[in-house]
């Protein structure tokens, strides 16, 4: 009995030793000054045209055109918090033509905010022939990207090279993801 009731004591004396050498004060007014600075990536536009896509009715097309509403940079998250942006843009040519890719930013207004344009060699052997462009987006030009809800791609097949007809071998593809830096403070 004696040596049950020794037991007993030592586990209590241990037990009561853990519980009062953890205990720390712990100041929650920390999370005030907390700021999150993560970042995100995320594909954006995909686009993918075989040489025939520019040959319609027996006629050679010089342009192709598509938009894509996206209705993601106007939100409040975004708005709010987004502190740079960049978009990355690699497109893979294996048509004999080269050809320039129109990156065209609208409002819901139909208001153009901002534009850029890649351009991408010939490939004379029909292999691909990969470009890359970063766009950044600061200060006034992520200002811009913040008030657009529309892209417009266009595809614009550039003289030279072989002619494009149904026969014709290879394919335009354009792959993008956006990167957004993001700043998020801990508000009152």
């Amino acid at each position: 009995m004696i040596k049950k009731f020794f037991k007993h004591l030592a586990v209590a004396i241990l037990f009561c030793f853990f519980i009062t050498s953890c205990t720390k004060e712990v100041d929650f007014n920390q999370a005030k000054d907390l700021t999150l600075e993560p970042v995100l990536a995320s594909d954006l536009i995909f686009f993918n045209a075989p040489a025939a896509n520019f040959f319609v009715d027996g006629s050679e097309l010089s342009t192709i055109r598509d938009s894509v509403i996206i209705d993601l940079f106007n939100r409040d998250f975004v708005v709010d918090n987004v502190v740079k942006a960049e978009f990355v843009f690699e497109t893979t040519n294996s048509i004999n033509r080269a050809f320039s890719v129109q990156v065209d930013f609208l409002d819901d207004t139909d208001l153009l905010k901002h534009s850029f344009t890649v351009s991408t060699l010939a490939s004379p052997t029909n292999t691909d022939v990969v470009t890359t462009h970063t766009e950044v987006f600061e200060n006034s030009l992520l200002d811009a990207l913040k008030v657009s809800n529309k892209i417009i791609l266009t595809i614009q097949a550039l003289s030279g090279g072989s002619a494009l007809n149904d026969n014709t071998p290879g394919r335009i593809q354009l792959k993008s993801k956006g990167i957004f830096y993001l700043k998020i403070e801990e508000s009152e």
